[in-house]
């Protein structure tokens, strides 16, 4: 059967036994042999012969009793406008493949190569975080920089909604599969195929989970140059649960990327997430200079690697 090259990385992904660390090391395994799929034997043994550790991987997980079913969950996919995006795919980041090898998007995929900056905060945020989140998004993109956050409600939503007014462009990072995505009535007006992008790492069909919410959180930090922190709950609350901003604010500083905190003193009532994760090395963004700090700060930031070009359209051979 004639397979697209997406295809032979959508059934590696619906492969039973193989997950994100296995996809990471048939990249590299390829990446190492300067192979393409349609390049590899189509026959185990000579797989085994040829690319023993690729062999080693496979072997037993691609069962011709799955291959059916994949291949129309692979096809409805493609009629609802739904792309794969993969290592060596011309849109793939490279920085991206030990955090998410697989992405599944819908929208404006050139985004995915963008510069962005992350804003995130608070689900329940307070009128002051709304204004600059507002305010800070609208003004990133008006100076070209796209905007990256998580798709909930409160800062995430209004980070979104503040460039998209702004004829600018913005990410949606999602914590559940891309089929679930539904259109929120304040991005009704705007135009997702020009100025959106959807981006998810997880199967199409999952569900939201609270550990792939956490899970996102790296893959929204990966897809900018710097993450802002609007409001921000402490690191744990009352419960013992986790703030999902502080960890992706935890998460930048650990990634080496600039952090930017909105001065706690702003608001009627300081976040102690906003004054804790400035202690922890998050520089004050003062928000009536937040964007001037922010562009000045990533302006001389290098170029991330490119990629080598590649139809993923091409028709390959490989029985899968």
């Amino acid at each position: 059967m004639k397979i697209e090259r997406d295809y032979f990385w959508f059934r590696l992904f619906k492969a039973r036994g193989i997950g994100p660390k296995s996809l990471i090391s048939i990249a590299k395994i390829l990446e190492k042999e300067n192979c393409h799929p349609e390049m590899l034997p189509r026959s185990q043994g000579d797989l085994s012969i040829q690319f023993p550790e690729l062999s080693k991987i496979l072997n037993g997980k691609i069962r011709a009793e799955d291959s059916d079913k994949a291949y129309t969950e692979y096809e409805q996919l493609k009629t609802q406008g739904i792309e794969f995006i993969y290592p060596r795919h011309p849109d793939f980041p490279p920085h991206l493949l030990e955090i998410a090898p697989m992405l599944f998007i819908k929208g404006q995929r050139k985004l995915l190569t963008s510069d962005g900056v992350a804003i995130v905060g608070s689900r329940n945020v307070s009128d002051t975080g709304i204004r600059v989140a507002r305010k800070l998004a609208t003004e990133l993109a008006s100076v070209g920089l796209n905007v990256v956050s998580g798709y909930a409600k409160g800062v995430d939503s209004e980070a979104h909604l503040g460039a998209l007014a702004a004829e600018g462009t913005t990410i949606m990072v999602l914590p559940y599969g891309i089929k679930q995505l539904r259109q929120k009535s304040a991005f009704r007006e705007f135009d997702w195929q020009r100025d959106v992008l959807a981006v998810s790492q997880f199967d199409p069909n999952v569900k939201w989970l609270a550990r792939n919410a956490m899970g996102r959180n790296k893959l929204v930090c990966a897809l900018s140059k710097a993450v802002v922190v609007i409001e921000s709950g402490p690191k744990k609350d009352s419960q013992g649960k986790m703030s999902g901003t502080f960890n992706t604010a935890q998460t930048a500083l650990g990634m080496n990327l600039p952090l930017f905190v909105l001065d706690p003193e702003c608001f009627d009532s300081p976040p102690k997430g906003n004054k804790d994760l400035i202690d922890l090395g998050g520089e004050c963004l003062d928000p009536d200079g937040g964007t001037e700090a922010i562009v000045k700060c990533i302006s001389d930031a290098a170029e991330p690697p490119s990629v080598d070009e590649q139809a993923s359209s091409e028709q390959l051979e490989i029985r899968f």
